[in-house]
């Protein structure tokens, strides 16, 4: 005798039922895309903290020290440069003065002043506007620039109206005397 049992169908618990139930759309794109940024973080992170090493820190600064001074040599450079032409400009100008005058330095000269600088300005600056044979004098701790290598007065005076009207409004006659500057009124008198 045997009684037969029905089946009774199992109910099935919620996770049976979570697993059997397929995965909608969106998770199947957001879980890929979670795990991606987590891995790009541990990469990033690992870069981060190779390139935050002591060494590496340090390295990085001797770099940018060097860079520097490299930048801090090459103007020094150029100053050089420009004070070596300048002494080479001024050395042509003493020439010039010895070969117009005959004589080393012991006549007077006039020359017209144009500029005063309370840095000193190199021979090709922009500030001349083109003018040749600059030359340069210390005076009251201003840096003079005259132009003009003349004996008399008048050429002198001719060569300011020509320095006036190149734009240097308030240029004026200065004369020396052994290259040292003398008023133009002691000039005149010597001359005599």
């Amino acid at each position: 005798m045997y009684k037969t049992v029905e089946e009774k169908p199992i109910q099935k618990t919620t996770v049976e039922k979570l697993m059997n139930k397929r995965p909608s759309r969106t998770i199947l794109v957001l879980v890929p895309t979670i795990l991606l940024i987590l891995l790009m973080g541990a990469i990033m992170g690992a870069i981060a903290g190779f390139i935050s090493t002591p060494e590496m820190l340090e390295a990085i600064d001797n770099g940018v020290i060097q860079i520097t001074e490299l930048k801090k040599n090459e103007q020094r450079m150029l100053e050089v440069k420009s004070k070596k032409v300048d002494s080479e400009e001024k050395k042509k100008n003493t020439e010039i003065d010895i070969a117009e005058s005959g004589k080393i330095n012991q006549e007077i000269i006039f020359k017209v002043q144009v500029l005063s600088s309370g840095k000193p300005l190199a021979s090709n600056s922009p500030r001349f506007k083109g003018q040749k044979n600059v030359w340069e004098y210390e005076d009251g701790g201003l840096y003079k620039y005259t132009v003009g290598n003349k004996r008399d007065l008048q050429s002198a005076s001719a060569l300011q109206l020509e320095s006036r009207k190149k734009g240097f409004s308030e240029a004026f006659v200065v004369a020396f005397q052994n290259e040292k500057r003398i008023s133009v009124r002691k000039a005149l008198k010597i001359l005599k």
